[in-house]
Formats: structure tokens, C-alpha cells, sequence
């Protein structure tokens, strides 16, 4: 808590943590070489193995019409796949595709400059479709950007997303830097390079990819919503995913580093005082008690202000 009133630099992810963790699907598109309805319902398969805010969007818009097992693997980073009726399927984050036929990349770049979310869905790698989704940002979260860079602390959103949908939500947001694209097991490594430019660097977050950027960081902060390991691993917990707690967290972190500074230099002082009245021979023991006493009373007193509500 007293580090926090140090920071220099606060990185920010994306979904859950400065939006609302709550997307919905504004956009879809399949070829037309496959059988759309036979495409939704694998999908579906796909996403009903996953607890990602993704998978729970994507579940809102589509009902399948015949329910399929698929044994799903969830590739940290990169998406989820599987295999039906010997055709591999996979859902991911575009750059984990390679060539990308041209109508795919036109409506990814359109609908990622928008600020969407987007995953293609390919058969043997071949991308046959891309859904968008978009996550609209928290209430508090263009108020606490605000604060923090009126406190001249460097601002970084990192995210998994491409580096337009990145942009998009920083620009809306008032970010200072986006860094786009990220892989989780990069987001540690981020953290290391803030640390290394800025000073003390927190980083705020809520899912298990967070988790190792939680650790890394000076101040490791989780939404209270957010995944048990990102909970457990963090050192501030913001009980009602609210960004502005946020705020009022790193105000009484620096007001409580006030306090403790006038309460050493009061102590420090009385403390000098006594021990020179008492060389001088210009007090007695009893007057030296009452004084020490009645100090120890005033920094407890002055410590006490930090409950009154502001």
C-alpha cells in the first residue's frame, strides 16, 4: 500500500480490467463455400469449453442447432482447436494465422479500427471465417487514465488484441502507449522493460495471463472479479471492479506516506528535544514521560485521520 503512492508507471489489460468484461458479437462473416450452420455449431462446441468473456459472448449469439462433442484444446495465446469428423478447427487471434486470404484482412482491419475484438475460425488452418466482438470500457476507466497521467504516471494498456483494436480502446481512453499483439508469457516481460524506463511500475489485471505480470510488478493489482490466481497472486485486490477504488486507493497510499513521514520527523523531533533538555539538566523524569507520553498520543491521533472520509 505505501509502495503504490510511488509508482511512476501503471499498465492496464484490456478486457475485464478497463472494459466491462462483458462483449458482445458485432460482427460475423463465413465463406461461402461452407455450410454456415454446420460452422456455427462447431464453433459453439469449441466455446463451450472455454471460460474466456470471448467464448461467453460468442455462446449469447449463436445457438447451435445440433449439439456436437469436440475434445478442445486451449493453446494459451493462440486460441482453442479441435478435431470433428477428422478436420482440425481452430478459433484464434489473427496474427496465429499465416496467409490470410484478402477479403479476411480487409473486414479485420475494418472492424478492428472500430475498436472490435476479432477471431477467425479456420479448417486445417484455412481461414473460413472471422467474428468481431466488442467490450465496451468501464465507467471509471477514462476518469482513473485521467488521474493517473495528472499525477505524471506513464499510462500502458497491454494487450492480447491487434495493435489497431489496441489503439482504438487507447485513443477513446486517453492512453499514453499501446503494446498490441502480446503473448502471455510476454506480458512479464513487459513489465521488466516498464520498471527499467519509468521506476516503480504497477500493473493491473484480472485473468490467468495476467498472472506472471502481477507477480513482476512492484504492485501487482487484481479486479476482485478476475480469476482466482490473479487474486491470489496480486498485492491489492479491487473488491468491487471498480477502477475508481483505484484511484481512491492511490490517494490514501500517498496521504498515508504523509503521515508516516510527519509522525517519524514529530517523533524524531521530541525524541532530540528531551534527550537535549536533559543534558542541559532543564527537566526531570517526570516532565520527560509526560512529554514523550503526550507525543506518542499526537502520532497515534494524527495516524487516526487517515479513517475520515474524504
Amino acid at each position: 500500500m505505501s509502495q503504490l503512492a510511488d509508482i511512476r508507471a501503471i499498465a492496464f489489460d484490456k478486457m475485464g480490467t478497463l472494459t466491462k468484461g462483458k462483449p458482445e458479437v458485432t460482427n460475423y462473416y463465413f465463406a461461402d463455400s461452407v455450410n454456415e450452420e454446420n460452422v456455427i455449431d462447431i464453433v459453439v462446441a469449441l466455446e463451450r469449453e472455454s471460460n474466456h468473456p470471448l467464448a461467453d459472448a460468442i455462446l449469447r449469439k449463436f445457438d447451435a442447432k445440433n449439439r456436437i462433442e469436440i475434445e478442445v484444446t486451449n493453446q494459451i495465446g493462440k486460441g482453442l482447436t479441435g478435431d470433428y469428423n477428422g478436420i482440425n478447427y481452430r478459433i484464434g487471434k489473427p496474427t496465429s494465422f499465416e496467409d490470410v486470404p484478402d477479403e479476411y484482412s480487409r473486414l479485420n482491419k475494418e472492424w478492428a479500427l472500430e475498436g472490435n475484438t476479432v477471431v477467425y475460425v479456420a479448417e486445417d488452418e484455412k481461414v473460413i471465417g472471422l467474428i468481431a466482438l466488442m467490450d465496451i470500457p468501464s465507467e471509471h476507466a477514462k476518469e482513473t487514465i485521467a488521474y493517473f497521467k495528472k499525477q505524471g504516471i506513464h499510462t500502458t494498456l497491454i494487450t492480447g488484441d491487434s495493435e489497431m483494436t489496441g489503439k482504438a480502446v487507447a485513443k477513446q481512453l486517453g492512453i499514453d502507449e499501446v503494446i498490441a499483439n502480446v503473448m502471455p508469457e510476454d506480458k512479464s516481460r513487459i513489465i521488466d522493460e516498464q520498471k527499467e524506463t519509468y521506476g516503480v511500475t504497477a500493473m493491473v489485471g484480472d485473468g490467468v495471463n495476467d498472472a506472471p505480470a502481477l507477480v513482476n510488478a512492484d504492485v501487482g493489482i487484481a479486479m476482485g472479479d478476475g480469476t482466482d490466481v490473479a487474486v491470489e497472486v496480486s498485492d491489492l485486490v479491487l473488491m468491487q471492479n471498480n477502477l475508481s477504488k483505484l484511484v481512491q486507493s492511490h490517494k490514501i497510499s500517498s496521504k498515508m506516506n504523509r503521515v508516516i513521514w510527519q509522525n517519524i520527523i514529530f517523533s524524531m523531533a521530541v525524541v532530540a528535544f528531551l534527550v537535549v533538555v536533559s543534558l542541559l539538566g532543564l527537566t526531570d523524569i517526570a516532565i520527560s514521560v509526560i512529554i514523550h507520553e503526550g507525543s506518542t498520543l499526537v502520532v497515534i491521533l494524527n495516524g487516526l485521520r487517515l479513517l475520515k472520509a474524504r
